[in-house]
């Protein structure tokens, strides 16, 4: 009998998996990236966030172009480094989760910062894997969310997820530099209260659409 319960639940969740269909979607005129049908796209406070549940988690792309008036001056290596350092810190202190698997890659030319944020909501572990890029004039995090529950299937959903970001159109090292028309020379002081709020309010669409996740599954 259990053994009939665990092969129908294989084939079950096989099935899931085969029958879905990723499709190649452009993001815009820099990024194209595989997403599963059945995406969901909204603005808000002058941010893209576009959504799409996989079998076992949901893909999240945030786009935040860059402020002159919050957005620091990236002119070098080191400046981005930083940049791509201070949104893990404000990443972590919004959601008061745990950083790990902190490290830098590359896509095409362009560097690239990975890290994953696990959160205990008391149900369950729940880990957000990101790879942030800033490349021209905006800020891009992808982002991938799933449960513990789902540790045996997930992280290849995850891993296609972020193997397929691939750069379109003219992409290089110079664009991944702030334009100083739409710098003021720092980050000003309100800097940091902006990025947490930020934080917050898309830790908030990520928690409300696991729990929609949970409910189909």
């Amino acid at each position: 009998m259990k053994k009939t319960i665990i092969l129908s639940l294989f084939i079950l969740i096989s099935s899931i998996t085969f029958a879905q269909k990723w499709e190649p979607y452009k993001v815009d005129d820099s990024i194209e990236v595989l997403l599963p049908k059945g995406l969901q796209k909204k603005d808000t406070l002058n941010r893209q966030i576009i959504t799409a549940t996989t079998s076992f988690g949901i893909v999240m792309i945030v786009i935040n172009p860059d402020d002159k008036r919050t957005t620091p001056d990236i002119e070098k290596g080191k400046h981005l480094d930083r940049y791509y350092s201070d949104y893990i810190k404000k990443v972590s202190a919004a959601a008061n989760g745990t950083i790990s698997d902190e490290k830098d890659t590359l896509i095409g030319q362009l560097r690239v910062k990975d890290f994953t944020l696990a959160l205990d909501s008391g149900n369950g572990k729940q880990y957000r894997n990101f790879r942030i890029l800033h490349e021209n004039g905006n800020t891009y995090s992808f982002e991938f969310l799933w449960e513990d529950v789902h540790k045996d299937y997930a992280p290849a959903e995850r891993d296609k997820f972020f193997s397929s970001i691939k750069l379109t159109g003219n992409t290089g090292l110079k664009t991944q530099f702030t334009d100083p028309s739409q710098t003021t020379g720092k980050a000003p002081a309100g800097n940091r209260s902006t990025y947490i709020m930020a934080g917050i309010l898309a830790l908030i669409v990520a928690v409300l659409l696991i729990i929609i996740l949970r409910r189909k599954l």
